[in-house]
């Protein structure tokens, strides 16, 4: 298993789907621990207010993920690099509403102009959770494509352990920002900047899941025309990869000449 692990960080598609988790948990810990509390506390909404924006942020976060799996499944087909593009541009572009929220002020000297600001954010706060949910669909299917079946398994444990390593640290990091700044607003600006991190990440996949996905598919057709030669596949054995796929490829090629 210790090889698998090696295998799977030496793979750069594989690395890169990993370490984007860890930039982009940091927002989500603004959003999960901090915002319905800034909003009614820093931004003048009411709690109910406050509340309501946050559940149309989850409900952007719903529409994201349908976006990221549906759309993405659809530039798949176009181009295996096109759902990296999309996942690391709405990461990016999802900074833009969620600063808009931050740093918007009510101004309540009538009743319609805080109707008004309330409509004005519960926009940013959709087109932000689209924005920020999208990445995830595409994310988790590009670590398939890039890992063989028999490493899959931990590959997305690598994954669930960075992502939840993030989740914790996310707060925290937040919390140290609004002790160094002395200002809740100013720690969150900066903090949103994660989804910036991560968008760039998932843009970086554009230049190296051709080559990994292409790796995993001589490894797959491979090892089948293995298992039709009568060859035994020792499918627990997760070392020694390099080699192996080596030993396919050139039987493959023999194959052909054949």
């Amino acid at each position: 298993h210790i090889q698998t692990f090696h295998s799977l960080l030496k793979t750069p598609s594989v690395l890169l789907c990993i370490i984007q988790g860890a930039p982009g948990c940091i927002p989500w810990g603004i959003i999960n621990t901090y915002l319905n509390d800034y909003l009614s506390q820093d931004v003048g909404l009411s709690v109910e207010q406050a509340t309501f924006v946050v559940l149309v942020f989850g409900v952007g976060t719903f529409i994201g993920q349908f976006v990221g799996g549906a759309y993405g499944t659809h530039l798949y087909q176009k181009d295996v690099r096109y759902p990296n593009l999309l996942s690391g541009t709405m990461a990016i572009v999802g900074c833009i509403p969620l600063w808009i929220l931050i740093n918007y002020d009510i101004t309540p000297e009538n009743d319609d102009t805080k109707a008004k600001v309330t409509w004005y954010m519960l926009t940013s706060s959709l087109i932000s959770g689209v924005g920020a949910s999208v990445t995830g669909p595409i994310v988790k299917a590009t670590l398939t494509n890039v890992t063989i079946p028999t490493s899959r398994g931990q590959a997305f444990a690598l994954l669930n352990t960075f992502d939840d390593f993030g989740r914790g640290l996310g707060p925290m990091f937040i919390a140290m920002l609004i002790r160094t700044f002395g200002s809740r607003r100013k720690a969150f600006n900066v903090g949103v900047g994660g989804w910036i991190l991560c968008g760039f990440i998932n843009g970086a996949l554009f230049c190296t899941v051709v080559r990994d996905e292409g790796y995993v598919q001589d490894v797959v057709a491979s090892r089948m025309m293995m298992l039709d030669n009568g060859v035994v596949v020792d499918e627990e054995d997760g070392g020694g990869e390099e080699e192996e796929q080596r030993d396919l490829l050139e039987m493959i090629e023999r194959q052909k000449e054949n």
